[in-house]
This record gives C-alpha cells, sequence and structure tokens, in this order.
C-alpha cells in the first residue's frame, strides 16, 4: 500500500506485486527480490571464455519478473524522474530492454527500503502532492466500491501509514469532505466515512461553516 506514494503505481500494479512478492520479511535484501526473478544476466563460462552479461536468465519466477517489468514500465512512461533516466539512458545508445531492466531493479531497491522500513521518505520520484490514500479513495470511487468495504480499506490504510506522514495524508481528504458539505450531489457516503479516517489519522474531521460558527 506504501508503494502508492510513487508517481506511475496504481492499485492493479502494486496488487499484483504484492501477490507474486509475498511477505517482505522473505527477502534478505533488495538483490534477493530481484535475484528470485532472474532479472539478472545469464553467465557463460567454458575453459579460457568467461561471457557475464548474456542473456537474462531462463530459471526465476517468471510472474514476479512479469510485474517488476510492467511496473518499470509504467515508471518510465508516467514517473517523471524514472522518465528522465530513461532518456537520457536511451540517447547514451541502451538497448530498451537493459533499460526496462535498469528500472525494474532501481525500484526494488526504493520498494524494499519502503516497505520493509515500513516507511516514506523523500526521494527523487515521489512528489509532494501524491497521497496513499487519495489514490485509494479515487480508485474504490472509480469502481463503486461498497461503503462498507471501502470504509474498512481506508482505515487499515491509514493504520499503515507512518505516523510521520498522516498530517500531509490528511490534507486531501479534508479538502473531499470539505466539497462533500458543500454539494448536495456526490457520492455523500463518504461523507459518513471521511471523517472515521481523519480521525485514525489523528486528525479532528472538518467542520462545515454553520458548525463552526460562533454562537455568540
Amino acid at each position: 500500500m506504501l508503494l502508492l506514494a510513487i508517481p506511475g503505481l496504481n492499485v492493479t500494479s502494486t496488487a499484483d506485486l504484492a501477490g507474486e512478492l509475498g511477505p517482505i520479511e522473505h527477502y534478505a535484501n533488495a538483490n534477493a527480490i530481484t535475484g528470485r526473478a532472474a532479472l539478472m544476466p545469464s553467465r557463460y563460462q567454458s575453459d579460457q571464455v568467461d561471457k557475464s552479461r548474456g542473456p537474462l536468465r531462463r530459471c526465476g519466477n517468471r510472474r514476479l519478473r512479469a510485474a517488476l517489468l510492467q511496473i518499470a514500465d509504467n515508471l518510465v512512461k508516467k514517473n517523471h524522474h524514472f522518465n528522465a533516466r530513461a532518456a537520457a539512458w536511451s540517447r547514451a545508445g541502451k538497448d530498451p530492454r537493459w533499460i526496462r531492466v535498469k528500472v525494474a531493479k532501481s525500484f526494488s531497491r526504493l520498494a524494499y527500503a519502503i516497505v520493509a522500513g515500513r516507511q516514506l521518505f523523500a526521494h527523487p520520484c515521489r512528489q509532494a502532492d501524491h497521497y496513499v490514500l487519495d489514490k485509494l479513495l479515487a480508485f474504490h470511487t472509480e469502481h463503486g466500491t461498497a461503503a462498507a468495504q471501502l470504509q474498512e480499506d481506508l482505515q487499515a490504510a491509514a493504520e499503515q501509514l507512518p505516523r510521520g506522514s498522516h498530517q500531509e495524508e490528511a490534507v486531501p481528504l479534508a479538502k473531499r469532505l470539505q466539497q462533500l458539505e458543500h454539494s448536495r450531489r456526490g457520492v455523500q457516503p463518504l461523507a459518513a466515512i471521511l471523517p472515521l479516517v481523519l480521525a485514525k489519522l489523528g486528525l479532528h474531521p472538518v467542520q462545515s461553516q454553520s458548525e463552526g460558527r460562533d454562537p455568540s
């Protein structure tokens, strides 16, 4: 869920990765992730011959490899940081397949640090206005998720967020709540769900103008 803070990743791609990756505790480091996916060149040795930069190994978890390469493709297209790096490598004459593998390996190191450390930290690939809960909320709203399931998912996600990110994550949710309070249309169950999520983040729900007016 924390990986949603990276522009270019959505709920579907991160779910695919999580399903193939399994518990992060099973990996000693980021290289173990790409090693299991066989994202490494094969090596041929015979007598005086030593070719260490052959094609990708055939053995390995192909579904995990596919999930990582799909994410790499999305990052090159949708993430400004990885798009710029891919463009620089392309100008340097690097093979497009090499670029995708390079991005996948860079992402795996970042993903391991975020998931294993359960933290969100500053990185060139992140953007200040990119929020985990807001992206999760947009996904469920687009797919018409039932209110009970939406509330359960948002509250569970809020509990997993590092405490230091609660204030930032609350900003777009508070704005959505204000819009709902001043609008007669829209997904009204959200008006009941968002205050509960904000409470999970340790913030009081935003009051409407009528509720916040001084009675004197």
